[in-house]
C-alpha cells in the first residue's frame, strides 16, 4: 500500500516545511524527489506517483511560501530555496538510498539548475519536464506569462513589467521591495483562494545567466521531457534552444500538455527505459 501522510522535514533556519512521501516499497533503491513549478499541482504529482514505472520511492517538497505558514507567498531571503532544496536531499540521503534523482516540472526545473550551478555532484540524475528554465528564454508561447483561461489546467499569473522593474532596483542594492507582490496563482490548500508570490520569492528560482557549460561532464545524467502540446512551451524551440546550448536532446512526447505530460504512458516508458544507466555509466 502506497504511503500518502504529510510529512516535515527541518531546514538549517529551523522551520519545519511540509512534504509528501510515497513509499512504495520498502526494498527500494532509488529515491525521486520532485520540485514542482509555480503552483504545486499536488493533483497531477500523485498522478506521476501512480504511473511511475520505476522501482523508486518518490518525495514531493512543497515549497517554502506554498505550504501553511506564517509568511505564505513569500520567504526570507533571496536564495533561500537553494538551502532548504539542499537540506532536504541531505534529509532524504539520510534514509540510506543508493541512488537519488531530482525531478523538475516547470520552473522546478530552474531551481534543479541552481543546485546544479553549486553542486553538480549532490544528485546522481536530473530530470527535467516541461521545463521553464528562465522566462527571458525564446522558446515561450505568446501569452507564457498569463495562463488564466477559465476551466484551463495551467492557471498563473506574472507580472512582467512589475519583476522587470524591481530586477532593476534589485541590481541598484535597493532591497525593500523585494517583498511586493509579481506572480498570483490558485491557492491549492484553500480553495478558492489565490495565492500572491513576492518577489523575492520567484527569482530565488532562477540563474540570473544560465551558462553554456552548465552540465559540462554530466550530460550521461540529464533527461529532457516536453509536451507536443504544451500549453506554455513551444517543444520545438526549447528542442531547438538546448541542443545550441548544451548539445543535447529534448525527447517530445505526443498529446501531452505541460501538467498532463507528468503522468503519460509515454513519458513513463521512456523514464522507466532510462532507469539505472546512471549507475552504469
Amino acid at each position: 500500500m502506497m504511503e500518502t501522510n504529510w510529512s516535515h522535514y527541518t531546514t538549517r533556519d529551523t522551520t519545519s516545511l511540509s512534504y509528501l512521501p510515497y513509499i512504495k516499497n520498502e526494498s527500494n533503491k532509488e529515491a525521486i524527489i520532485v520540485i514542482h513549478g509555480i503552483t504545486a499541482e499536488i493533483k497531477h504529482h500523485k498522478k506521476f506517483v501512480k504511473a511511475c514505472e520505476r522501482k523508486a520511492d518518490i518525495f514531493v517538497p512543497i515549497l517554502r511560501g506554498y505550504a501553511q505558514s506564517s509568511r505564505r507567498g513569500d520567504i526570507e531571503y533571496i536564495g533561500q530555496y537553494d538551502h532548504d532544496l539542499l537540506d532536504f536531499i541531505h534529509y532524504i540521503k539520510q534514509k540510506g538510498y543508493e541512488t537519488i534523482s531530482l525531478l523538475g516540472h516547470s520552473m522546478g526545473c530552474a531551481n534543479m539548475l541552481r543546485l546544479i550551478q553549486q553542486n553538480p555532484s549532490i544528485v546522481d540524475e536530473y530530470i527535467f519536464v516541461a521545463p521553464f528554465f528562465h522566462p527571458t528564454l525564446p522558446v515561450y508561447h505568446e501569452h507564457a506569462n498569463e495562463q488564466t483561461k477559465h476551466g484551463a489546467d495551467v492557471d498563473y499569473t506574472v507580472y512582467g513589467k512589475k519583476v522587470f522593474l524591481l530586477m532593476f532596483l534589485y541590481k541598484m542594492n535597493i532591497h525593500r521591495f523585494n517583498h511586493r507582490t509579481v506572480a498570483e496563482i490558485p491557492d491549492e490548500l484553500f480553495e478558492n483562494g489565490r495565492l500572491h508570490l513576492s518577489f523575492r520569492l520567484l527569482v530565488s528560482r532562477f540563474l540570473e545567466k544560465i551558462p553554456e557549460d552548465l552540465f559540462r561532464s554530466m550530460q550521461d545524467r540529464i533527461l529532457i521531457f516536453a509536451g507536443e502540446n504544451d500549453e506554455v512551451i513551444d517543444s520545438n524551440d526549447l528542442q531547438f534552444w538546448v541542443e545550441n546550448k548544451w548539445g543535447l536532446h529534448v525527447e517530445i512526447i505526443p498529446d501531452a500538455d505541460h501538467n498532463k505530460i507528468l503522468h503519460h504512458d509515454l513519458f513513463h516508458q521512456y523514464l522507466a527505459a532510462c532507469s539505472g544507466k546512471v549507475e552504469q555509466a
